[in-house]
């Protein structure tokens, strides 16, 4: 390899399903012919959830490195590879020990170290280490770190413009052409909402409307206590896929994504039904800055549900009421 080109090391606190493990992997997908990048994996989180590990894991080789929460490991990784920078891929606080942080933040270091955040509940006062750059996933969290004074730059995860193949999608998982399509994609979360989304199945049933109910995302054990009384009782026209490695198939299949999160900073899946074109339904949380508003797939749920039932109606162009 060119001993001219940079080399990343990209530190995450895990690979399991969720918007971090996407976002790293759409980074290290866009800079891996311009970088030498390697991946540490901080700790690993089971078996169950892996699609995103699996794809950087193919990509990068032996420059993927899990560690097992291992921090002296950590340290030798760094030492063997030398890099230019290190990329926490969140706050390294939430999941390095001090002692191996206190060691990497050196003075003496030759490296830049840059740290990114995911969630919109992290508190400022909560920083205590200061990297050379922030890499903020939007502009709400830039803003809310701006007092720290610490550099920083947003990169957003993109909306594509992209061709879905529908029937051809629609073939391929098996999807009914006599009824519509909607799909939620994310974790079973009490943030997520998935429950809202079972009122509007109720109610299509209710009308007798050919309509299914897709939901696209895993259950992990720390939520069960939300998912389990909720899929004790599954409406008959909801279909539970689990975690899934192909997500575009359903993006391409579906008639309108609906998204009923009550609390997020930037989710990826709003930006990829987009790319796809699908109508898109999801609430105006104050953390998106507005930044969907001249999106013409765009469509806001309000608090009522009625209301809410009949604008998705009204979005699949059916005739049924």
């Amino acid at each position: 390899m060119n001993s001219n080109i940079k080399k990343i090391l990209y530190i995450t606190p895990h690979l399991s399903t969720g918007g971090l493990p996407q976002y790293l992997w759409k980074k290290i997908e866009a800079f891996n012919s311009y970088f030498d990048i390697h991946c540490v994996e901080y700790s690993y989180l089971g078996d169950a959830y892996v699609v995103q590990r699996n794809r950087i894991s193919n990509l990068l080789g032996e420059r993927f490195i899990p560690i097992h929460g291992n921090g002296e490991k950590l340290l030798e990784v760094i030492s063997d590879i030398n890099p230019d920078i290190i990329h926490f891929e969140e706050f390294c606080e939430s999941f390095v020990p001090d002692d191996v942080l206190s060691k990497i933040f050196s003075n003496t270091r030759d490296y830049l170290i840059c740290e990114t955040c995911h969630s919109s509940v992290t508190d400022v006062e909560s920083k205590i280490y200061r990297p050379d750059m922030l890499i903020m996933v939007s502009k709400w969290i830039d803003d809310k770190f701006k007092k720290l004074g610490i550099p920083s730059r947003i990169l957003e995860y993109p909306i594509e413009n992209k061709i879905p193949d529908k029937y051809r999608s629609m073939a391929y998982l098996g999807l009914d052409p006599n009824f519509k399509h909607v799909i939620n994609v994310g974790l079973f979360t009490p943030g997520k909402n998935q429950s809202e989304i079972f009122e509007y199945a109720r109610l299509s049933l209710k009308d007798g409307l050919p309509i299914k109910y897709h939901f696209i995302g895993n259950t992990a054990d720390n939520f069960r206590d939300y998912w389990e009384p909720l899929l004790s009782d599954v409406p008959d026209n909801c279909v539970i896929w689990g975690e899934r490695n192909d997500v575009d198939l359903f993006y391409q299949a579906a008639d309108i994504f609906l998204f009923t999160s009550n609390f997020e900073l930037n989710p990826l899946s709003i930006k990829e039904a987009l790319s796809w074109g699908l109508p898109s339904f999801f609430k105006r949380l104050p953390t998106y800055l507005d930044a969907y508003d001249n999106n013409s797939n765009v469509y806001y749920l309000t608090e009522n549900i009625e209301t809410n039932f009949s604008i998705i109606i009204n979005t699949l162009n059916q005739e049924w009421r």
